[in-house]
């Protein structure tokens, strides 16, 4: 495993240095009037350093093939699922923005940054990961990379889709046993947390306990001000969250955990200004708002002293566009059953009576099992319909419904459309705009 030179900074500060060092001989003093550097020139000089410490940092770094997207993202189409970031997003005047955060790792090495990703169903995802001149990047470590050693830039396009909401919520994530590489967890393994029992044909290595991380991470809005956390230690630490997106990020090391966790990625999501927050077993102990003059704290431990609790709403803002879900639409709903290993494959297929045009709505299909002795208990499930749609397209979509020895009776469903809290839940509390059953034979 390679702890990436954690006396890396010590020799950007020797690199750059060598490129001014003092001459041998020291010049004969001389005295007469002072020479003023002129300012053009002092900036000048600062742009050298800076570059020679940056092309320093590759050469002792080195850089690796970028990250690719995996999973559902790799077919990602700017009509489904999250969607693509936006045109230009990998400009300066786009949607994707390097956010002005640069938090040191507990050890050492590259810091750690974060960016805000818009994307063409009208979502904002979040990418953390290492920085390194101005890039956004994964290290090849842990596990990763077969540990090549070597810095791997994050594309803008490269999302997560547990890390995207829409851009009026509150999001607050928790990354925890996050290896020092960055790589948020997802379908693959990299390495096994110290401790855990690893799978008798797993080749994955197991994490080093100093490589261990608590990742905290969101975006809280234009009226959040700051944040507190509790350090290893007890003690309590407030920083200040960036204007406009109300970003933050805290990376510690990670306690000692009861259970042995290969890494795990939790978050909550909630409408913009209206309180109290009651997110998920975080590092965070309380935030901090400001509407106009008025201040106030929300968290599981407000600080003692400190402002009144936010409550209520505070924000008139209306609901995003298209969000707006009409009562009384309906659509009929044909069904094809097809037997299938442990079951049966219900075709599916209705007409849209709404357009879809981005993630703030969403169809889905909900199924109940029969509610006999004989079918056990299998509760209700769902398939949510992630993509864009016109009005009056048809929609198909195949629903498996296990079947078990003996399991006889009907099975029911639902078509629903509404909102959609974040970008894979599906809709919360619908419209039921069609219904189907199929009888178990």
């Amino acid at each position: 495993m390679s702890d990436f030179h954690s006396d890396y900074k010590q020799q950007l500060i020797t690199a750059a240095g060598g490129l001014f060092e003092e001459p041998a001989a020291r010049p004969e003093l001389r005295i007469g009037r002072s020479r003023h550097v002129p300012l053009l020139a002092a900036i000048m000089l600062a742009v050298l350093v800076l570059a020679a410490a940056a092309f320093a940092a590759t050469q002792i770094i080195g850089v690796g093939t970028p990250v690719r997207s995996s999973g559902v993202q790799r077919h990602a189409t700017p009509s489904t699922g999250v969607g693509v970031p936006v045109q230009g997003a990998h400009s300066s005047h786009g949607s994707a923005r390097l956010l002005g955060i640069s938090v040191p790792d507990p050890a050492g090495g590259l810091p750690w940054g974060m960016r805000i990703v818009r994307t063409t169903r009208g979502l904002q995802c979040v990418q953390i990961g290492r920085l390194l001149g101005g890039r956004l990047g994964v290290l090849g470590q842990d596990g990763l990379f077969d540990d090549d050693g070597l810095f791997h830039e994050l594309p803008a396009a490269v999302l997560d889709q547990d890390t995207c909401d829409q851009p009026t919520h509150f999001t607050v994530y928790d990354a925890r046993a996050l290896a020092a590489s960055a790589m948020l967890p997802g379908p693959h393994v990299w390495c096994w947390y110290p401790g855990s029992v690893r799978p008798e044909r797993a080749h994955q290595p197991f994490c080093p306990a100093r490589d261990e991380r608590d990742v905290a991470f969101g975006v809280l809005g234009p009226h959040a001000v700051s944040v507190t956390y509790r350090v290893p230690g007890g003690a309590l630490r407030t920083v200040p969250v960036t204007s406009g997106y109300g970003a933050y990020l805290i990376v510690l090391r990670q306690p000692p955990l009861s259970q042995p966790l290969n890494g795990s990625l939790s978050s909550s999501s909630f409408p913009l200004d209206r309180f109290p927050l009651e997110y998920q077993a975080s590092v965070l102990t309380s935030i901090r708002f400001r509407f106009g003059d008025h201040v106030c704290q929300t968290g599981d431990e407000p600080l003692p002293g400190g402002p009144s609790d936010c409550v209520g709403s505070r924000s008139s803002a209306p609901p995003p566009a298209g969000s707006r879900v009409a009562p009384g639409l309906h659509t009929p709903v044909t069904l094809k059953a097809h037997k299938a290993p442990h079951g049966y494959d219900l075709d599916l297929a209705f007409a849209a009576p709404v357009a879809v045009r981005n993630a703030n709505t969403a169809y889905a299909v909900e199924q109940f099992p029969p509610q006999t002795r004989s079918c056990g208990e299998l509760g209700t499930s769902g398939l949510p319909i992630e993509r864009d749609v016109a009005r009056g397209q048809i929609i198909h979509v195949t629903l498996f419904v296990e079947q078990r020895p003996g399991c006889h009776g009907v099975v029911r469903g639902r078509i629903i459309f509404g909102r959609q809290p974040d970008a894979s839940t599906g809709p919360v509390g619908g419209e039921t705009i069609g219904r189907f059953s199929f009888a178990l034979p």
